[in-house]
Parts: structure tokens; C-alpha cells; sequence
């Protein structure tokens, strides 16, 4: 595999940054959501602690890139291996804009049979029900028991 080099110190400071942006939208539209009772939390606590521990480690990646010597390399992928990451992060642009329409569940469904289908050798059949699989149980978890709202299907005709 051939690959080129950028500066570990860009780099770093690069996805810190992005990360510490990602996460103060995050938190903001979190915050919308009700908190709840010590007793019975609401549907804002998980967002707000996934939120905090990204806030957190994109600090943590900025101050390793700070400490980076300029000097050093990270090698990126060329060819066929970075083709397959354009790919992925195409698949999760396509995720998040069609889960308003097509809501949490079908979205999900689609966005992991095709994610397994990009990174492995697994039938699309196959990937498929294990998409199936993996969508109904964090459906069952978040939506079902701790109650975080999600969008539902919304294309109407």
C-alpha cells in the first residue's frame, strides 16, 4: 500500500478542532432536550455526556498536537483505501440527511447494511440482517427503555 505523509501536528490540531466544533453543536442541541429528575432522567443526559467526553477528547487531541513535534508524520491512505474513506464519509453525510425523512430506524438500517457491505467481504443479505439485528436493539435501548426521541419516518405523498 503506497500512502502520503501530512504533519502529525496539523493533523492533530485538525481533528481537535473539528472535533471541538462537532461537539459544541452537539451539546448546543442537546441542551434542548428535558434533562429530567435525579430519579427518573430525561432524554437530554446521554447527548449531554457524549457530548462532554467529545469536548473532552478533542481538548486532549489539541494538546497532543501542541506537543507534536512538526517533524513527525501521519501517513494517509491513496488509491483503493482512500476511495473506500470518501466512501464512508459520503455514507454518513447520506445518514444524517436522510434520517429526518426516513426516520431513526430505516435510515439506521440502510446506513449499517451498507457500511458492513463497504468494509467487508459479508453478502449484502447478510449484511443486511445483522444491520437489522443491530438496529433494533439500540431501537430497544434508547427509544424503547431510556425513551430518547428519535425521527420518525416523514416522507409524505
Amino acid at each position: 500500500m503506497t500512502s502520503q505523509s501530512v504533519s502529525k501536528r496539523t493533523a492533530y490540531l485538525s481533528a481537535g478542532g473539528l472535533g471541538l466544533l462537532l461537539s459544541a453543536g452537539y451539546l448546543a442541541m442537546a441542551s434542548q432536550l428535558p434533562f429530567g429528575e435525579m430519579d427518573a432522567p430525561g432524554a437530554g443526559l446521554f447527548p449531554v455526556l457524549v457530548g462532554g467526553i467529545l469536548a473532552f477528547a478533542s481538548v486532549a487531541t489539541i494538546w497532543e498536537g501542541w506537543k507534536a513535534a512538526r517533524a513527525e508524520g501521519i501517513e494517509i491512505p491513496v488509491g483503493q483505501d482512500r476511495l473506500r474513506l470518501f466512501k464512508l464519509i459520503a455514507l454518513l453525510a447520506l445518514y444524517f440527511t436522510a434520517m429526518p425523512w426516513l426516520g431513526y430506524s430505516l435510515s439506521s438500517w440502510a446506513f449499517a447494511t451498507l457500511l458492513m457491505r463497504l468494509l467487508s467481504a459479508l453478502s449484502l443479505l447478510r449484511c443486511a440482517a445483522y444491520a437489522a439485528v443491530m438496529t433494533g436493539v439500540i431501537y430497544f435501548f434508547f427509544i424503547y427503555l431510556l425513551k430518547v426521541p428519535m425521527p420518525t419516518f416523514a416522507i409524505t405523498f
